[in-house]
């Protein structure tokens, strides 16, 4: 596939993310890009609606074998899973797994070894979130531990795969190796903000699907009587912790952002982290009511200008 494809594919299955990943270095651009488009093939593999749980536990266990084995790779076929799917680049992404895996495999040992470590992670992440929540009924996250360990599956080893990608590939002009050890772990923590603020996001959709992943403990001590949907007055202030987590997380992220010293790579990772402060802003001032009942987001305009701010840190 050309790279005008592989962006084009970036493109339609990305969004906001498309907006950074494009001014990344050459050197970083390609694992990291490799990287957001396999996660995004077993989320949509995770996330087909209609797909048999055992279907989808089944094509993660592929790509984790063929990820975790290249020697060995399975044949995996998804076009079950297209026909369930209702976004085209998703489609187009499950059309092109072949691709995907050439790919893979083409990377530099580094690389490929980074890769392998962090899409192993966020399978493991994604194979807990498709069996916890069973279809039927309401159940909610068990503590805050599981919570935070979803979190740092999912996207904080996103992080940590970011640094770990720039010191490979770019080394002291990433950031002093003096501090890898701190990057590491601001790192993580920005992606697991950034995981957080889908979720809070996204209570209006999961409540109703009968699925909470903010700790069913905190919520039971805020009042829950643990069947069905937490009432408004129980979710606020649990709601509110993880919101105020969040933003704490953000802020230690800033120390992250200020050591790199590749411009375009201090731009990009500076960019997601507006954006989720300003979703956090507005998911505050909309309010748990509105949260729970319709989706908050930033307005395209807000988008922009976080672009112009990212550019002028």
């Amino acid at each position: 596939m050309s790279r005008n494809r592989d962006d084009a594919l970036l493109k339609s299955v990305s969004r906001s993310f498309y907006l950074s990943i494009r001014f990344l270095p050459p050197a970083m651009r390609e694992p990291i890009a490799l990287g957001y488009l396999l996660a995004r093939l077993t989320d949509t593999i995770a996330d087909a609606p209609g797909l048999p749980l055992d279907r989808r536990l089944e094509l993660l266990e592929a790509i984790r074998i063929a990820i975790r084995d290249e020697d060995s790779q399975p044949e995996i076929r998804t076009k079950d899973v297209a026909t369930a799917v209702d976004h085209p680049g998703e489609r187009e992404l499950l059309s092109r797994i072949d691709h995907l895996f050439g790919w893979y495999a083409s990377l530099d040992a580094a690389n490929r070894i980074h890769l392998c470590e962090v899409i192993l992670t966020i399978i493991q992440g994604q194979t807990w979130d498709v069996t916890y929540f069973p279809t039927g009924g309401f159940t909610a996250c068990e503590s805050s531990e599981d919570l935070l360990r979803y979190t740092y599956q999912v996207a904080g080893s996103v992080g940590e795969y970011w640094t770990k990608v720039g010191f490979t590939n770019l080394g002291e002009r990433f950031a002093d190796p003096h501090h890898a050890s701190s990057m590491l772990v601001s790192g993580r923590k920005l992606g697991q903000a950034l995981q957080l603020i889908n979720i809070l996001r996204d209570l209006h959709e999961d409540l109703p699907a009968g699925r909470c992943y903010l700790p069913a403990d905190e919520l039971k001590a805020a009042g829950w009587n643990g069947e069905g949907a937490p009432p408004v007055e129980t979710l606020g202030p649990v709601f509110d912790s993880w919101l105020g987590m969040c933003r704490g997380f953000l802020e230690d992220a800033d120390s992250y952002i200020v050591n790199v010293r590749d411009f375009r790579v201090r731009f990009c990772t500076r960019l997601p982290r507006i954006l989720a402060e300003g979703t956090a802003d507005c998911l505050a001032n909309a309010g748990i009511e509105r949260v729970i009942s319709e989706k908050v987001k930033l307005p395209r305009s807000a988008v922009w200008k976080a672009m112009a701010r990212g550019v002028f840190f």
